[in-house]
């Protein structure tokens, strides 16, 4: 007899934490791509990008928010900049990972590095909530 596997559900603080640091260890090896980045994001996705900038916003679903923060930031990056994290804290279903990046640069020559904080609920093994703190001066530069 074959048995369903389902989705581990991440409730306790440890599973919440060690899924984000290993989360953003291989977003720090292979980048934002979307076999790693978006492959994690779950399809109910309400991301909400703090703030005024041209990418911010409340995104329902992640189609909403790839095509309104992931693909107008690709279409403008030289290159995606590296994550290194500062800090992650963790309670139960919740995290939030403050992270710093470098490598980053705009087509039009910005310098796109800066601090983040993402707070971050997970379900499985999959982000389902992302209220997203960063500097949106930068982001603002991005697209002039």
């Amino acid at each position: 007899m074959s048995t369903i596997t389902q989705p581990m559900e991440r409730t306790s603080t440890e599973d919440v934490g060690t899924f984000l640091r290993d989360w953003f260890e291989r977003l720090a090896e292979s980048g934002w791509t979307a076999d790693v980045f978006l492959a994690h994001l779950s399809k109910d996705l309400v991301w909400t990008a703090t703030g005024s900038s041209p990418v911010s916003g409340t995104f329902h679903g992640l189609q909403a928010y790839a095509d309104g923060v992931y693909r107008k930031l690709d279409e403008r990056l030289e290159r995606w900049p590296t994550p290194k994290v500062e800090r992650i804290l963790a309670d139960g279903q919740w995290g939030v990972v403050e992270f710093t990046t470098a490598g980053g640069l705009g087509k039009n020559g910005t310098d796109y590095n800066m601090r983040y904080c993402w707070l971050m609920h997970v379900t499985g093994d999959k982000v389902d909530q992302v209220i997203g703190y960063y500097d949106q001066l930068k982001v603002a530069e991005l697209f002039r």
